[in-house]
């Protein structure tokens, strides 16, 4: 019995040693595949291919054909680096990666991560958890796309320049490396840094476009090599638009209508231009476009409108215009239930530039709920008494990215009549009131209390001592910026007639007491004047805070002359108005 329990024991024993053993093995195995990194791999080809976009982008997109290094056997690469000459960091917008089989799967891709040497812009590819087998004999293509703004300039108003990285910069060396660069359509190449160093490039064409290609033996890891080509435009101008700001607004009613309406803050980086081309949804009608002071041009085509700038825009100057329009309800905004109603549309649509910031606010119909959005959540909620707006915000945002999102939120359709019951209402209730004043005793009539004649003509002989005394100060303030009076001397006459002025309006303010409480003619007579006087103070104050823009390069200079030119409008009109009451008043006296 002893003996037998022995024999089970060492069995017992044997078996889970066993078992021990194969568990190590295989997790050693495991793990001498999954260690393996890019340095296993080798690099046989690189398509560095540099393609200038409609809006100046320009895009880069470097595919690698991968393989084992020779004596490696199958490799499980988790990740790959490569990057370009670091000044190039700064004009990275967007980048992402994918299989070039499967270019609607996207990797993991991080950014800025240095290639272990100084003077390199990386980013780090990292693949799934448990990595991509390369078997030996096997290549695996790898796409990374890198979207760059500022690389394009205007040296005339058809000849351009572009400063990109001529080849990637890689951690090991390549087999070999085509460059292509793809010009806009109408774009003929004129110089490039080649031309310096005895190389150039061959050129054939594709539709309306040439193509540039370069084909480099052995390229060596890291690479640096900026460099430069400058290209005609033959036939349609290029423009380069930063667009700084653009500012959508989404306001869905209780009616069933969706309102949008778009700002755009652009500044040209480029040659004079004179209208912007932007896009927008399917399905919008009632198209608006206007600037800060009032109606522009359009030129509406399929899903795109050109803006016709209301003064030219001279190169670095700030823009900004508006467009409006609706859209189709049943089109972007479904019914879940009776509760439930799901917007599905997108943040922005339709343009070929990167845009710096972006912001997006939803007004949801009066009395309706946010529930939840996707794929993000909103950056802040506001609510008032009856209306939830909901905002995103986004920086650096590329033609690249995936703008689609859908809203859901809660609403009882008891609301869409809302106001109008309230407006019966408050209708009701002043039909009451009419009709009742209307039956109520008439108070007896004020009795007209005559003005002396002698306080009408003071009133008019102190205002224009007053008119006077500030038409001398304006003219002094102007010799002073020429330079025509000493400051000293200004100081001194200044001082002597802000007192005297001091005084005029101390007896303008009594005579005017004075002359309002003789009747309702000649109240409304003072307030006339108070009116004028408050639009002229508000113009001043319009026309200091406009020049402070302009000064601050916040508007161009024709906006800037528009708006001085209608401020002056607004002002003459407060002063005929002045001039005809005080004529009115001289007559009075006769």
């Amino acid at each position: 019995m002893k003996k037998a329990s022995i024999t089970l024991l060492l069995l017992a024993f044997s078996l889970l040693l066993f078992t021990f053993a194969s568990t190590y093995v295989n997790a050693s195995a495991v793990n001498a595949k999954t260690a393996s990194s890019s340095a296993d791999v080798q690099v046989d080809q690189v398509s560095h291919t540099i393609k200038i976009r409609e809006g100046a982008l320009v895009i880069i997109n470097d595919t690698l054909k991968l393989s084992p290094k020779a004596g490696k056997s199958t490799v499980s690469l988790q990740n790959f680096s490569l990057g370009f000459p670091f000044q190039y960091g700064f004009n990275l917008d967007y980048c992402f990666a994918y299989e070039a089989s499967t270019p609607d799967t996207w990797l993991d891709v991080e950014l800025d991560t240095g290639l272990g040497r100084l003077g390199f812009y990386g980013v780090n590819v990292v693949f799934p958890e448990l990595g991509v087998d390369i078997g030996n004999g096997e290549s695996y293509n790898l796409t990374v796309i890198f979207v760059f703004s500022n690389l394009v300039s205007s040296e005339t108003a058809t000849l351009l320049n572009l400063d990109f990285p001529m080849y990637p910069s890689l951690t090991q060396n390549a087999s070999v490396c085509n460059v292509t660069v793809i010009l806009p359509p109408k774009a003929n190449f004129t110089d490039s840094t080649f031309h310096g160093k005895g190389l150039d490039f061959n050129i054939t064409t594709l539709g309306d476009s040439q193509i540039l290609k370069h084909p480099k033996r052995s390229l060596e890891s890291f690479e640096y090599e900026p460099a430069w080509l400058s290209f005609n435009m033959s036939a349609l101008a290029f423009p380069i638009i930063e667009f700084n700001e653009v500012k959508r607004e989404i306001i869905l009613d209780q009616w069933g209508s969706i309102h949008i309406s778009n700002s755009y803050s652009i500044t040209n980086r480029g040659y004079d231009i004179s209208n912007v081309k932007v896009g927008f949804p399917e399905g919008a009608h009632d198209l608006a476009v206007r600037d800060e002071m009032g109606s522009i041009g359009k030129l509406t085509e399929k899903e795109t409108v050109t803006v016709y700038i209301r003064e030219t825009l001279h190169t670095d100057e700030t823009e900004k215009f508006f467009l409006s329009y609706r859209i189709p309800w049943e089109k972007y905004v479904s019914q879940h239930n009776r509760l439930n109603y799901n917007l599905n549309f997108t943040f922005f649509e339709r343009f070929n530039w990167t845009i710096r910031k972006l912001t997006v606010s939803i007004t949801l119909p009066q009395g309706a709920e946010f529930q939840y959005s996707n794929p993000l959540n909103p950056h802040s909620i506001e609510k008032s008494v009856f209306q939830e707006t909901v905002s995103f915000a986004f920086f650096n945002v590329t033609p690249f990215e995936d703008l689609n999102f859908d809203l859901t939120y809660g609403y009882l359709v008891f609301w869409a009549s809302f106001y109008p019951t309230l407006w019966m209402g408050v209708l009701i209730i002043i039909a009451s009131a009419i009709a009742f004043l209307w039956r109520a005793p008439k108070p007896p009539a004020v009795p007209m209390v005559p003005v002396p004649p002698e306080d009408l003509r003071s009133f008019v002989e102190t205002y224009e001592g007053k008119t006077r005394i500030l038409s001398e100060l304006e003219s002094m303030e102007e010799k002073l910026r020429k330079g025509k009076i000493p400051r000293r001397r200004y100081k001194v006459r200044k001082k002597m007639l802000e007192g005297r002025l001091s005084t005029l309006s101390r007896d303008l303010s009594n005579l005017g007491g004075k002359i309002r409480t003789a009747g309702s003619k000649y109240a409304n007579i003072m307030r006339q004047i108070e009116v004028a006087e408050t639009m002229l103070e508000g113009v001043e104050k319009d026309i200091r805070r406009i020049e402070a823009r302009y000064r601050r390069g916040e508007i161009s200079k024709g906006a800037y002359g528009k708006l001085i030119e209608e401020y002056h409008r607004r002002m003459e009109r407060a002063r005929t108005t002045i001039d005809g009451v005080l004529l009115r008043l001289r007559e009075e006296i006769r």
